[in-house]
């Protein structure tokens, strides 16, 4: 009867495993190299998606190769801050995606430094995350900094800097609040190599659960902080006659073929080549 009993438990778990294991399988992305360390790449969020397209755009970087840059409208010759569409003609990146959160004067929630220059002095105390970057000299290098762990005075000697805060972290540890609140989402985050994977959602997750799909998802990924959500969340890739666009929702008394992205993004983050 012992060896029956231990037969009966054993065969769920073995069940759940291979779901898991199928699951693991079918989100695994394929790589398409766009530049000298850039890859894009694309994955499913089921069924961790509450709300639209379960599909995840990921954007792999390896710091060494590519260059990231912060970049603020302020500095800029412009009254307002453009789209995501016009910051990357503008820049001429490979890709764009927004940064963190600001308030309605445009003005950046927390530190923001672009290329050496503070255009944010003010380091948020809720947020325990920062995006980083050195490209003025060699060796060239981007991280994401849990500032619970890795605190950051001043700039750091960092050239690029975007404050944000945690997804999850090394101990693979969620780092939000769980809520009901779903939105599309934009995280980066980092993994064992030291590459930065890029993720945003073309559909409705709840912070938590992006979180945990991230987690789960065959990516090696180490920790991640998340960016700002929402409308806000936009990525858009331009690299030779690949293009990748993903805006964040519409309001739904709007038509759903809406052109264009119409959300202005006062702090957005590029990434470019050599």
């Amino acid at each position: 009867m012992g060896r029956v009993w231990h037969v009966r438990w054993l065969l769920p778990l073995v069940a759940v495993v291979g779901l898991v294991a199928v699951w693991r399988g079918a989100q695994a992305p394929r790589w398409r190299a766009l530049a000298p360390g850039v890859e894009f790449g694309s994955m499913s969020g089921a069924p961790y998606c509450r709300l639209g397209s379960s599909s995840v755009a990921l954007l792999r970087l390896d710091p060494a190769r590519a260059r990231m840059r912060v970049r603020h409208f302020s500095r800029l010759p412009a009254d307002e801050p453009p789209s995501i569409v016009e910051w990357q003609q503008r820049t001429g990146a490979i890709a764009v995606f927004n940064a963190g959160q600001f308030y309605p004067d445009w003005s950046y929630m927390g530190l923001l430094i672009e290329r050496g220059d503070t255009v944010s002095a003010r380091l948020h105390p809720g947020f325990q995350a920062a995006l980083v970057a050195r490209s003025s000299a060699p060796p060239r290098r981007a991280a994401v900094l849990d500032l619970a762990r890795d605190p950051l005075p001043g700039n750091g000697g960092w050239d690029e800097v975007a404050q944000s805060f945690m997804l999850f972290d090394r101990a693979s540890g969620l780092r939000v609040r769980r809520s009901s609140h779903v939105a599309n989402r934009t995280a980066v985050a980092q993994d064992a190599r030291g590459h930065l994977v890029v993720v945003v959602s073309e559909g409705g997750y709840t912070l938590a659960e992006f979180g945990e799909m991230l987690m789960d998802a065959p990516l090696g990924l180490t920790h991640a902080m998340a960016m700002d959500g929402g409308q806000e969340s936009e990525l858009v890739v331009a690299a030779g006659a690949f293009r990748y666009a993903s805006f964040g929702p519409w309001p739904r008394n709007e038509a759903a073929s809406a052109p264009g992205a119409r959300v202005r993004l006062p702090a957005v983050v590029t990434v470019e080549g050599k």
